[in-house]
């Protein structure tokens, strides 16, 4: 069977774990390397890695998958838009950037994710969004062996953007709070550390067929530390500043997609 190329373009931390999670995979991909932190490249190449680069000269067949930052991908349509044959699959991982802004310059298929790191260890769960309806590529199949993936309306990505591909950074606030109020108490910083590290790591195996509220229900018992401490979120509007930080980022993914459609 003809190998896939797929052009994994913008090596920080996206294009880092994308490469770990299909590094790890027996497939039939040829990874192709474009970064031009020339430190990065160097680094990939001490790793064993020897299709890489640092500039596009010409890509006619396979995948882009596309890690740059949003700010990045004017420059990057200027400078590669004519190098890009019209059969490759484009694949934008760019926070807030629509599949219309990409039809607007291109003519190419195009699918667009919102993935998180965990793809590194394939237990990713990719929300993606596309203009074609078959298979291309067997694209999606191959996603799938990072995880899951689930197909949605474009219309939900803003949300998507803001609970999924965000999300991480609000739970790790969250813990890192905690860590700060138990050392607040009296914990050695590294046992509050310890402590927490565990709790998430723990947290999976409380998930099921069960909701998130029920699960609370479960833990609390009348009038014990677990109420005392969910009545005091609830005193303190836990539901309104949790509401107000997602509604701050779905309406900044909503900014970037308008300045991204009108340049």
């Amino acid at each position: 069977m003809d190998q896939t190329n797929l052009h994994i373009i913008g090596l920080g931390n996206l294009g880092m774990s994308f490469l770990g999670g299909f590094k790890s995979i027996n497939s039939d991909l040829n990874l192709n390397l474009y970064e031009s932190n020339e430190k990065t490249r160097d680094l990939l190449i001490q790793d064993g890695w020897e299709n890489v680069y640092s500039s596009i000269e010409s890509i006619s067949d396979g995948i882009i998958l596309l890690c740059i930052k949003p700010n990045d991908l004017n420059d990057f349509i200027l400078e590669n838009k004519a190098k890009i044959h019209s059969d490759v699959l484009i694949c934008s991982s760019l926070a807030g950037v629509s599949v219309k802004t990409f039809e607007s310059q291109f003519e190419n298929k195009i699918i667009r994710l919102m993935p998180n790191l965990a793809i590194k260890q394939k237990s990713g769960f990719i929300p993606f969004t596309r203009n074609y309806t078959d298979d291309y590529l067997n694209f999606v199949e191959i996603l799938n062996t990072l995880g899951s993936t689930q197909e949605y309306d474009e219309s939900l990505f803003h949300i998507i953007t803001a609970i999924y591909g965000s999300g991480p950074a609000w739970y790790f606030e969250l813990s890192a709070k905690i860590v700060n109020s138990a050392v607040n108490l009296g914990m050695d910083e590294s046992d509050a550390k310890i402590l927490v590290s565990n709790l998430l790591s723990s947290l999976p195996h409380l998930t099921g067929e069960k909701d998130f509220d029920e699960i609370v229900e479960n833990i609390k018992s009348p009038k014990g530390t677990t109420e005392a401490g969910i009545n005091s979120l609830e005193n303190n509007s836990f539901d309104k500043i949790i509401y107000e930080a997602i509604e701050s980022a779905v309406e900044r993914s909503i900014e970037i997609s308008k300045a991204m459609e009108n340049e």
